[in-house]
């Protein structure tokens, strides 16, 4: 027994050696930041390790001041995130989702794809970036506070451009997400700032996804489809960019599954401020965030072949087009957008549902929401301009942006 008892530990021991190390320091300590404002709960968030789990368990409320851009409120969130804590590169990238969480930030906010929901209509998936509906740390409220993109100096303390970035997210993958800036060698004598290898082939006002096609690229600070990249020391991980798709283009592990929500506490007790951006009707997706692993998203499940054969003889088109409009062609990993397809294909909606042999979904219930008011300023930073002046954070975490606004005369 005790020769037993010595292999097993002996094995056990092993194994922790070769386990990387939790990264759940990585995520920032809230005790001393300001928060959201007076009227707002304080940031909380907790990080640990838990078998084969990061754990990370947060409130989703801002440790910076809150700026509102939409019509919808900040409020409490009661979110559990469990991601893998040894990620492995997966034989073929899978899509994020459509809308929802993909990913946590290290201050415990929820990360969301490069796309909006299906409101306002003249924007339906479209870039939100582009779109300039994000604040000066390329966040906003729908249900919950979220990301869209991610800035490092939001994310970070006293990290300077050009110097290796540090963590500022994970996603659900498990893989870690650094900012722009990383290392060419294991001895980081040379630093680049990485960059998307996305192409922009249209203008992503609407169905952002079909505005942007993934092109390798020579160089090695161009990054992979996914936005991420092995690193010099052998450890895969993605970097955020400043152009699209901003934080992930698809998963390269396994995207681990989420459990259920857990219940939202109270309200909180004083409403937040009036909208001070650009009001948008549904603000960033016009529904209840999704999870990994909950099922088919607006898009509904990717099409099979057969279901691309049997629509492009219903509606007479060729394989080769209903493929492109279904984002199902080989080799990409672009999520499905039934609706974003049928603008492509020319058709409505429901002639394409009709022809993949799919039941269509229930309506979509009217939402009370907030009348447009008059345009005022609002945040535009993150662009791809290099040169370009943007917005930061006084080192008592307020917003401030040292260039005027983009599209009207308030500056």
């Amino acid at each position: 027994m005790a020769r037993l008892a010595f292999l097993i530990s002996l094995v056990a021991t092993t194994l922790q050696a070769q386990s990387p190390p939790c990264m759940a320091e990585e995520f920032l300590d809230l005790s001393g930041a300001p928060g959201a404002g007076p009227e707002y709960p304080r940031p909380k968030i907790e990080a640990s390790c838990e078998g084969d789990r990061l754990v990370v368990r947060s409130n989703g409320i801002p440790h910076y001041e809150f700026v509102q851009v939409t019509p919808n409120p900040l409020r409490e969130q009661n979110n559990e995130y469990r991601i893998p804590a040894n990620p492995r590169v997966a034989d073929a990238p899978t899509p994020i989702g459509l809308l929802g969480t993909i990913g946590v930030a290290v201050n415990g906010i929820a990360i969301f794809g490069p796309n909006e929901g299906p409101v306002p209509a003249e924007e339906q998936f479209g870039d939100p970036v582009y779109n300039s509906i994000m604040d000066a740390c390329m966040g906003h409220t729908a249900n919950e506070y979220h990301y869209h993109a991610l800035v490092q100096r939001c994310l970070s303390f006293g990290v300077k451009d050009g110097d290796p970035s540090p963590v500022i997210g994970f996603g659900f993958d498990g893989f870690p997400i650094y900012g722009p800036w990383g290392c060419l060698d294991a001895e980081c004598t040379e630093v680049v700032r990485h960059r998307s290898s996305w192409e922009k082939v249209r203008e992503p006002h609407q169905d952002a996804w079909d505005a942007y096609d993934y092109v390798a690229k020579d160089g090695p600070e161009y990054l992979d489809a996914c936005n991420g990249h092995m690193g010099p020391e052998g450890d895969y991980h993605y970097h955020a960019t400043e152009s699209w798709p901003y934080i992930l283009g698809c998963y390269a592990g396994e995207p681990a599954l989420a459990p259920p929500r857990g219940r939202r506490p109270p309200a909180v007790s004083q409403a937040g401020p009036e909208p001070r951006g650009r009001p948008r009707p549904g603000g960033a997706t016009g529904g209840r965030a999704r999870r990994p692993g909950r099922g088919p998203g607006p898009g509904g499940a990717r099409p099979a072949g057969e279901e691309v054969q049997a629509a492009a003889e219903a509606l007479g088109k060729d394989e080769a087009t209903m493929a492109r409009a279904l984002r199902v062609e080989p080799g990409s990993v672009k999520p499905v957008n039934l609706a974003a397809s049928a603008r492509a294909l020319g058709v409505d909606p429901a002639q394409l549902i009709e022809a993949l042999g799919r039941t269509p979904p229930p309506p979509r219930r009217r939402q009370n929401l907030a009348p447009p008011g008059e345009p005022e300023c609002f945040f535009r930073c993150g662009q791809s301009e290099e040169d370009a002046i943007g917005c930061t954070l006084t080192p008592d975490h307020k917003v401030i942006c040292f260039r005027p606004c983009d599209d009207n005369k308030c500056g």
